[in-house]
Order: C-alpha cells, then sequence, then structure tokens
C-alpha cells in the first residue's frame, strides 16, 4: 500500500508539473493531443516525442502501466480531474485522441459518447492494437469492444486478434499522400519490429497504409503467422463526412519498432517519431514537410536540448545546496531560452532552416553555460573539501600529539606505587 501511493504522489507530480507547462506553451498554430492510456514517461514515448515538436502540446491521462502499483482507483482518479468536463470542451481544446494501451475502464459511458461525439466532429484519433488490445484476453479488449468507439474504428475487433511475437519488417503500400512514403528512401522499410504485434481484420472502406511481413520466428515461443506471411499493419478511415481520420496500427508504441523503451539493444528505427507526427499533420490537414531529414535533425536539436536543460537545472540545483551563488547563471540560461522560443516560432512557420540555425546557435551557447555551472558545482565543492581536510588534519594532528604525549614520553606516565601491609 505504501508503495501505491508513492506512484500515486509521483504520477501525480508529473500531470501536474505538465499541465502547469500549457499556459507558457500554448499557441493558435498548436495541434493540441489528448493522450490515454500507456502514456508517461520511462512508459511511452508520446512526452519525449511531443516536447520535441513545438507544433504539438498535448495532456496525459494515465490509465494503464507495465510497473506495478497502478491501481484502477488512481486511474479512475486521473480521469475524474483531467478529463474536459463535456464534449464541447473537448471539440474546442483538442485535435486528437491517442490511445497507446488504452485501457477505457475508467471511462463513465457519458464520457466515452463524449469522445465519440468529437471523433465525428473532427478529431482525429489513433489506436495501438499490439499491447493491451492485442487479443480478447487483453486487458483492454473488453473496454474496447464494449464501447461505442468500436462502432467508428476501421478494424474488426474479434478473437483471430494474438499477439505475435516474430520480427517483422513492414511494406509501404500507399504513396500519397506521403505520409509514410517518404521515409521509404530513409530505410524506414528496414526497419525491424517485433514482440508485440496482432492481427488485424480491417473493415470494408478502410485505408491501408502499410503491411507487415514475417521474416523471422520469435526465438523464446510464442504464436507466428509464419516466415513470409503479411499483415496489415496501419490502416485508417475518415469517421462520416466531416469526422476526423481515425487510425490503427497492429504494434504497441513501447515495442522496439516504434521506441527503445524496453528495448533499447535492439532499436534501430530513427523515424519513427516522425511518422507519428507526420500522422498528425495529415489527420489535421496541415502540411507535410518537404525535407524530413531537416526536420529530423532538427526535432533532435530539441530533444537534447530538453535533456541538457534538466540536467543543467539538476546540476545547478546541487550547486545551491552547497551554497553556490547561482543567479547569473539562471538569467544567462533564460536568454538562452529565449533564442529556443524564437526557434519554436520560426518552425510554426515552417522556417525550418532558419528554426536549425537559431537552436545551433543556443546549443554552442548552452554549452559554454554548462561550462560556468560546472565551475560553480567545484567552486562549492572546494570548501567542503578544504573543509573535510581541515577537520581530518586536525583531527589526526590533535590524536597524534595525544599518543606521542601518552605513550611515547610519558610525560603523564606515573609509576602505581605501592604499600606495605601491616
Amino acid at each position: 500500500m505504501i508503495g501505491g501511493n508513492i506512484l500515486s504522489r509521483q504520477l501525480g507530480l508529473v500531470i501536474c508539473i505538465m499541465l502547469l507547462s500549457l499556459p507558457a506553451t500554448l499557441g493558435k498554430d498548436q495541434l493540441h493531443i489528448i493522450a490515454i492510456g500507456q502514456v508517461l514517461p520511462r512508459q511511452s514515448p508520446i512526452p519525449l516525442w511531443l516536447d520535441a515538436d513545438p507544433l504539438t502540446d498535448y495532456l496525459l491521462i494515465p490509465t494503464d502501466a507495465d510497473s506495478g502499483g497502478f491501481t484502477s482507483r488512481e486511474s479512475n482518479r486521473y480521469v475524474r480531474i483531467y478529463f474536459p468536463r463535456n464534449r464541447e470542451a473537448l471539440v474546442e481544446g483538442f485535435d486528437f485522441f491517442v490511445f497507446p494501451d488504452g485501457n477505457l475502464d475508467p471511462f463513465t459511458p457519458s464520457q466515452l459518447g463524449d469522445m465519440r461525439y468529437a471523433i465525428e466532429n473532427g478529431l482525429g484519433s489513433f489506436v495501438t492494437t499490439g499491447g493491451d488490445l492485442s487479443s480478447s484476453s487483453g486487458s483492454a479488449y473488453s473496454g474496447w469492444v464494449n464501447s461505442v468507439l468500436n462502432e467508428i474504428m476501421p478494424v474488426e475487433l474479434n478473437t483471430r486478434m494474438q499477439q505475435d511475437r516474430s520480427v517483422f519488417s513492414i511494406r509501404v503500400v500507399k504513396e500519397e499522400p506521403p505520409v509514410l512514403s517518404m521515409f521509404v528512401p530513409l530505410g524506414i522499410e528496414r526497419a525491424r519490429g517485433a514482440y508485440a504485434f496482432t492481427y488485424l481484420t480491417t473493415k470494408i472502406g478502410a485505408t491501408v497504409w502499410s503491411r507487415l511481413r514475417v521474416v523471422n520466428l520469435p526465438q523464446m515461443g510464442g504464436t507466428s503467422l509464419g516466415i513470409g506471411s503479411e499483415s496489415d499493419w496501419l490502416v485508417s478511415w475518415r469517421v462520416g463526412t466531416t469526422g476526423g481520420i481515425f487510425w490503427v496500427v497492429a504494434d504497441d508504441l513501447d515495442s522496439y519498432w516504434w521506441s527503445p523503451i524496453f528495448w533499447p539493444g535492439v532499436f534501430e528505427n530513427d523515424y519513427a517519431d516522425d511518422l507519428f507526427i507526420n500522422i498528425l499533420l495529415h489527420s489535421v490537414g496541415a502540411p507535410l514537410p518537404r525535407d524530413v531529414s531537416q526536420l529530423h535533425d532538427l526535432r533532435n536539436l530539441y530533444s537534447s536540448y530538453n535533456v541538457e536543460r534538466s540536467l543543467m537545472i539538476s546540476l545547478l540545483d546541487f550547486a545551491d545546496s552547497f551554497g553556490a551563488i547561482t543567479r547569473d547563471v539562471y538569467l544567462q540560461m533564460e536568454e538562452v531560452d529565449g533564442l529556443r522560443i524564437e526557434s519554436f516560432d520560426k518552425y510554426r512557420e515552417y522556417s525550418f532552416a532558419e528554426a536549425s540555425e537559431i537552436m545551433e546557435l543556443a546549443m554552442s551557447r548552452f554549452a559554454a553555460l554548462r561550462e560556468d555551472a560546472m565551475d560553480l558545482k567545484d567552486g562549492a565543492l572546494l570548501w567542503i573539501y578544504l573543509t573535510q581536510w581541515v577537520a581530518v588534519t586536525g583531527t589526526s594532528l590533535t590524536t597524534g600529539v595525544v599518543i606521542w604525549t601518552l605513550m611515547v614520553r610519558k610525560r603523564l606516565y606515573r609509576e602505581v606505587g605501592t604499600t606495605r601491609l601491616g
């Protein structure tokens, strides 16, 4: 019970931090994403991907987690606190749903109805079926198959679904618009995935964007279509005439075609996040990038900056705890953050070359700032080391003098006298 309470506080802190950051990042040109299911950092790549793209802003509602200690009571609480109060707030406040291992059990029938209303009125959605939704025995299956969302999915949820642990690659079958096909020259069809895909039954009228092909059987047992077999991997359709595009992938975002979260040693797809952003852009009618390699490098710069900034704050907090004066470094960091904001503005204008130049300047200044922070830390610790050295040396000298006086010179030594009896 104690472990569950600790996890609850940690999850709450993560969500609060993300919500508190919204007013500073919202913009009229951004896409507002609501991610539901397995969405927390270290559980899903969603926060990392969206933090690195200035066109996106997001709200996380965790209803599932791979690690133990996540209870239904906690997921119900997050839904109650963070899910929009009515369908109008969904339609007006968001552009896209993402459901990675999207457990729907914490939602009321009314809330599920609001989701369907929002999708039928323009919101896009993306559902993964390779994890908890991969079979009729999956923990998320009953929630989806019994919901009003099941009726508008481009795939049929049935007993044919089962998790296949074979190694696979994808084959892009739809070239226009080039949501996926622009990545073919970059080797996306050579990237391997495994462990967590399922067999889709695509409904008539849905668009098949890519298929998967089994290239190797699972090494540790499990079901398999067999080498050379194919199955639909990514499909979509538009819900009605004015609804959003509903996407379904026969895979899981924490599996290693998409991310290195649980399989860092075998991950080989450098463009998974770019493909996901392309899906978002296409779904809302935004233009796709012309040079995806340039955009990929720029997003990597943003991601690196986010990591460096977090490390810098931790370093400054550490130095501050030892009495270092960190105010000047923080002020300089605000100036560098200003460059990042300027780069974001250029990015949202699709001026990617200018955004890259500004961001490279920001990274170079940040490197110099990191050296200043290290000097502060070293200076603060120097006094700690000196104090410790003086204390240890003084204690050693005092001990030595006492031992010399008592045991060697015996200046305080007095021989015990004797008396005669009688």
